[in-house]
């Protein structure tokens, strides 16, 4: 599977990228690689059904859609989530030169303060998987969060970087770097290349 130009899907506000991603695979609209992006989310979500807490003009609100071509299906594999984590550390340092880590499985933390989460959903078929969608949240913006549980402190991107680098910084930039990143993991699975994804994923692990 080739890499292609994602088809966009921008909204101002949505319950979640995620569960738009699955209506717009529901309505044909994607074809094989897409992501959808809001400014703000009212039930966005993490693992094990928890909120996401999703603010306007506070952080990314990311999904990534992979479809296989026609009457095929992706390996099932635990890979994909790991390899949307190195997505998320690497380009999180190409754009702000900042460092994070891994806390297994699927949260993106920096100085034991987390600082996004990863979320992997797909639909199962007995050949293998129908479709992928990479939910990414990362904190761009300080604000307050409502959290639905005891948490881990959160952190956003603008208490990290210094004011005069905070002040250049592109959120575009950084979705275009995750999305970028994403697939280029992702073609590992695809082309049967893994071997790499757990070793790397070992050298950020919390």
């Amino acid at each position: 599977m080739n890499i292609t130009i994602p088809k966009s899907f921008w909204y101002e506000e949505l319950d979640s990228t995620m569960d738009e991603a699955r209506r717009l695979i529901q309505s044909g609209k994607i074809k094989d690689i897409a992501y959808v992006i809001a400014n703000s989310q009212t039930q966005g979500r993490g693992t094990r059904g928890r909120k996401w807490s999703s603010p306007s003009n506070s952080g990314i609100y990311l999904s990534v859609i992979h479809k296989p071509e026609d009457k095929k299906f992706f390996e099932l594999t635990t890979l994909y989530t790991l390899a949307c984590g190195i997505a998320c550390v690497e380009a999180i340092k190409e754009i702000t030169g900042i460092e994070t880590k891994l806390k297994p499985v699927n949260d993106i933390y920096f100085n034991n303060k987390k600082l996004g989460g990863i979320l992997v959903e797909s639909r199962l078929h007995k050949k293998g998987i129908s479709f992928l969608i990479s939910g990414i949240g990362i904190n761009t913006h300080t604000t307050r969060h409502e959290l639905d549980r005891n948490a881990v402190e959160p952190i956003s991107l603008e208490e990290i970087m210094k004011e005069e680098d905070f002040e250049k910084f592109s959120k575009e930039k950084l979705i275009e770097s995750l999305i970028k990143k994403t697939c280029f993991w992702y073609e590992k699975i695809f082309d049967d290349k893994q071997s790499s994804i757990q070793k790397k994923w070992e050298n950020y692990k919390l």
